[in-house]
C-alpha cells in the first residue's frame, strides 16, 4: 500500500506569504509609530528641564540681595550672584530646630559643554565669601550650548555688556541651544533682578 505524501499548494505558500507580510508590516509600523512617540517624547522632556532651569534661575535672581563681599560674577557660562537660600540652620544657631531655614548665600550656574549639561551650585554665607560651592546639582542636560548677555542702565539708556565690577545688572539674558533632530533650537527669556534697577 502506497501512503500519499502531501505537501503544500502553490495558492497555500502564497497565502501564507501575504499574511506573513501583513504580520511583519504591522509589526514595523508599531515599532515605528513607537520610535517617534519616543523621540517626540525625548523632545517634550528636553524642553521641559530647559523650562524648568529657567524658572530656577529666575526665582534665584528674584532672590538676589547687595552685600559686601559676594560680588555679582558672570560670563557667557557661568553666573554667580548673592542671594537669599535655603539652606539646613547652624547647629549651633538659634534656628537649628527649624531645619532648612532661608538665609543669605550664593547661587551659581554653570555650563559644562563637556558633558553638555547645566549645574547649580549653592552655599552659604560664610562659604561664599570663601568660595566654597555646594555639590553640583544637574538642572538641565543634553545642552549644545548656553549664552548668558548682561543688561545695564548708562543713564536713560539701556546696554548690553561684559560683567566687570560695575554692580548689579539691571537684567539678563539667557540663550540656550538644544538639537531637535539634528536640528538647533533656542529657548531664551529675559530675567529683571529688582536690586539691579530692573524695576
Amino acid at each position: 500500500m502506497k501512503k500519499h505524501r502531501r505537501g503544500f499548494t502553490l495558492v497555500e505558500i502564497l497565502l501564507v506569504s501575504a499574511m506573513f507580510a501583513l504580520i511583519s508590516l504591522a509589526v514595523f509600523n508599531a515599532f515605528s509609530n513607537g520610535f517617534k512617540l519616543w523621540a517626540r517624547g525625548q523632545h517634550v522632556m528636553l524642553e521641559g528641564d530647559i523650562a524648568i532651569f529657567m524658572d530656577r534661575l529666575g526665582q534665584d535672581l528674584r532672590q538676589t540681595v547687595t552685600i559686601s563681599g559676594i560680588p555679582f560674577k558672570g560670563n557667557s557660562t557661568d553666573i554667580a550672584f548673592p542671594a537669599i537660600i535655603r539652606a539646613p540652620a547652624d547647629a549651633n544657631s538659634s534656628r537649628a530646630a527649624e531645619g532648612v531655614v532661608r538665609q543669605i548665600g550664593a547661587v551659581r550656574y554653570r555650563f559644562d559643554p563637556g558633558e553638555k549639561k547645566i549645574y547649580r551650585y549653592q552655599a552659604v554665607y560664610g562659604q561664599a565669601l570663601k568660595g566654597e560651592w555646594s555639590d553640583p546639582v544637574q538642572v538641565a542636560g543634553l545642552i549644545e550650548d548656553i549664552t548668558v548677555r548682561y543688561y545695564f542702565k548708562t543713564g536713560k539708556a539701556v546696554e548690553v555688556k561684559e560683567m566687570t565690577d560695575q554692580g548689579l545688572p539691571m537684567g539678563l539674558m539667557v540663550d540656550v541651544e538644544y538639537l531637535v533632530d539634528g536640528q538647533p533650537m533656542h529657548m531664551r527669556r529675559f530675567f529683571v533682578i529688582p536690586v539691579g534697577g530692573g524695576l
